[in-house]
């Protein structure tokens, strides 16, 4: 989540978290309700003219797309080389609207989470009656992932110093291991010293946050808007398939 919101559109910076949050989903959970490559490819077009429009920047719209490519080639890659009843064309369809899916939920989850602050995303949840245990995870996950990659980049630079190479090899291996070994005992520290510190400070599992302000019909429109194109979308793919 930024905290550079200054350079983005007042439009959605001022928009208020929880029906953003619940506009969102809606509009993700339809999206994969969609059948057609066609429509879904309308759904990212329309999302991704969002972020031009909300001056998102692109490398980190870039940089999301890169986290879920590895595993949207895993899952669509096979498809492409199954041998069934169905011809490759279908099974190339599929394949390419799983990836359209994919980038245009990718692309409304970076809507939400780099046009608002940690503390209003936090607070949006709280106040939308999520379990306060998630919301704790949720906060310290997001704290300690950046510590847990520097802690990454810090075993790397020290085995470069010392002259490893990498590679598959059974020498690499066996320092690969020691590596993840040395990680996970550091992880596992650095998670006493967080619990400690945490009860020092008389914290018993329930978060204090703060107020959130009320929807206004400004938000309510925001939010109908992009509930209405998702609306159109499905009359959209419904006409063609009758059409057909």
């Amino acid at each position: 989540m930024t905290n550079g919101l200054e350079n983005l559109h007042p439009w959605v910076v001022n928009w208020e978290s929880r029906t953003k949050l619940v506009t969102g989903l809606i509009f993700i959970f339809g999206v994969i309700s969609l059948q057609q490559l066609s429509i879904v490819c309308l759904s990212f077009l329309f999302s991704f003219l969002l972020t031009v429009f909300f001056k998102i920047p692109f490398v980190t719209l870039c940089k999301r797309y890169l986290i879920i490519t590895p595993f949207l080639l895993l899952m669509t890659i096979p498809l492409l080389f199954t041998s069934s009843n169905i011809s490759s064309n279908d099974n190339f369809i599929f394949a390419f609207t799983i990836i359209a899916k994919a980038f245009t939920s990718m692309t409304i989850i970076t809507l939400i989470l780099e046009t608002q602050t940690l503390e209003q995303f936090m607070n949006s949840l709280s106040h939308l009656k999520i379990p306060t245990v998630l919301i704790t995870v949720l906060i310290l996950s997001y704290r300690y992932v950046f510590l847990f990659l520097d802690d990454i980049q810090k075993m790397q630079l020290a085995a470069k110093s010392r002259f490893f190479s990498g590679g598959i090899r059974l020498k690499s291996l066996k320092t690969y291991g020691q590596l993840t070994g040395s990680l996970l005992t550091k992880s596992i520290d650095r998670s006493e010293h967080v619990y400690e510190a945490m009860a020092s400070r008389s914290f018993n599992g329930k978060l204090h946050v703060g107020p959130c302000k009320r929807p206004t019909k400004t938000d309510v429109i925001k939010g109908a808007f992009m509930i209405l194109f998702l609306i159109a979308l499905f009359v959209l793919e419904r006409l063609s398939l009758f059409s057909v």
